[in-house]
């Protein structure tokens, strides 16, 4: 099973015709799917094998498709968050703020 609480790598995605997401992302040497969402907002699920990769590419509505199969099917991490300075959003998680220089992106959700 992927780890998706390791250092995750940066995954190059392709845009996608959605209503709610944006673009999509994989990595099968460590079957991780990325997927960024129409806000802004990136996250990674792990264990997604490359026949549910593609059945996802290639389904009808990609937004049915992820609620159905992967939302809460796969383990998943969000990737992007906001600057703890400036609030600046959607950098990635642990990274070096690029608007202010001086903060850094975290997800500041609070803990369920």
């Amino acid at each position: 099973m992927a780890n998706v609480d390791a250092p995750a790598a940066k995954i190059q995605m392709e845009p996608v015709e959605s209503s709610n997401l944006a673009a999509l992302g994989y990595d099968p040497d460590k079957l991780i799917l990325a997927v960024r969402f129409k806000h802004g907002d990136t996250y990674h699920y792990g264990s997604v094998t490359l026949d549910v990769m593609s059945e996802f590419y290639t389904a009808l509505s990609k937004g049915q498709y992820f609620s159905l199969n992967i939302k809460g099917k796969f383990p998943g991490q969000k990737m992007t968050g906001s600057c703890n300075q400036c609030g600046a959003k959607h950098g990635w998680i642990g990274e070096t703020c690029v608007e202010c220089g001086s903060g850094v992106y975290e997800d500041a959700r609070r803990p369920v």
